[in-house]
């Protein structure tokens, strides 16, 4: 087997396996003993950040299988007893729905777009994860937490979605509409 042949096929299977690592890592982050105020109380948003900013550039890289599994995950690590397993996983998936369904407009779109788009998307999930856990355990929930999370993390964002979105410039969606389709086999574009 030629050595090109054996990087082309690492090179595959990293770009298939990055955004799942990336979850994946995010999700343990979360357990993380940082001593920074607010930024450790933040961690569980990470997640949702690195599922929008993979559902822009490669949704196919994150199958609702994938994003169920880490979002189980999340709940197990982070609830305690009776807490709801299952509400993280459901967000993941409507977060990564809404991605698709809007990546027209999300896509190639100036950053203050993007950003705006995942305020949305994160204020939708802060919600979506009290209400149901308000609704589990019965109780009233101070709502304060969660929207002290939700604000690090939309701070958060213009410092780690450049980080995620290095795998864009190959998203089809990026090239000019006049110059899509028009390159010759083997043809590189600058």
């Amino acid at each position: 087997m030629r050595a090109d042949g054996v990087l082309a096929t690492l090179d595959r299977w990293g770009r298939l396996l990055l955004p799942g690592t990336i979850l994946l890592f995010f999700v343990l982050m979360t357990l993380a003993p940082l001593r920074v105020p607010y930024i450790a109380d933040s961690l569980p948003l990470l997640p949702a950040l690195a599922v929008f900013q993979f559902s822009l550039a490669t949704p196919e890289r994150l199958p609702g299988p994938l994003l169920l599994a880490m979002g189980v995950l999340l709940d197990l690590l982070l609830g305690g007893p009776g807490a709801p397993v299952g509400v993280s996983a459901l967000g993941f998936v409507l977060i990564r729905a809404a991605v698709v369904a809007n990546r027209r407009y999300l896509v190639g779109v100036p950053f203050i777009f993007q950003w705006l788009g995942f305020c949305l998307l994160c204020f939708g999930y802060v919600f979506l994860v009290w209400f149901f856990t308000t609704i589990w355990t019965w109780t009233d929930i101070d709502a304060g937490p969660a929207l002290a999370q939700y604000v690090v993390v939309v701070v958060a964002y213009p410092l780690l979605a450049p980080l995620l979105a290095r795998v864009r410039p190959r998203d089809p969606l990026n090239v000019p509409e006049a110059s899509r389709g028009t390159a010759q086999p083997g043809e590189t574009t600058p």
